[in-house]
């Protein structure tokens, strides 16, 4: 939109960069969330919808999205069922395994298996780590989120 109203007032604004996306892309999310929190303080559920991402030509083409429009995150929302308010939600980690401070850290192979500890069933770690990332890291939707996640950053590698 801004893009628009540059040209509209008659300027040569320059072509967006990797920066001007990952601004847009923040403040989206930020967004995005502020509107979860507003939205279940009214009782109403949400559910971010990552593979948006995904099939970049087909959702372009359906949203009818200009050359520096990404889909940044998509958004659904409703009113919950009395089953989905009162299942169980899955047990989060610990913050210690998820909270850095000052700087990024890494957890080391005792953290991470400590933190794993009681949620592989009755596999071990390496197992349930292979079939997870099996499911998930190398599945074919995550190929093809990467590939179209190229597409979406192609306008912005290109630019001045």
């Amino acid at each position: 939109m801004t893009l628009d109203a540059y040209e509209e007032a008659g300027l040569a604004p320059r072509r967006p960069g990797a920066g001007d996306l990952l601004l847009a892309v923040a403040d989206a999310v930020i967004a995005a969330q502020n509107t979860v929190v507003a939205a279940e303080s009214l009782g109403l559920g949400s559910c971010y919808i990552g593979d948006v991402l995904e099939h970049r030509e087909r959702v372009k083409e359906l949203l009818g999205m200009p050359e520096y429009a990404v889909p940044a995150a998509m958004l659904v929302m409703g009113w919950p069922t009395l089953q989905q308010r009162e299942r169980r939600k899955p047990e989060r980690f610990a913050a210690r395994y998820l909270v850095s401070r000052d700087r990024y850290r890494r957890l080391n192979g005792n953290e991470l298996r400590t933190m794993f500890e009681g949620r592989t069933g009755q596999q071990s770690f390496e197992a349930w780590m292979d079939a997870f990332c099996t499911r998930k890291y190398h599945a074919d939707f995550s190929l093809e989120m990467n590939r179209s996640a190229r597409e979406w950053l192609n306008p912005f590698q290109t630019s001045e």
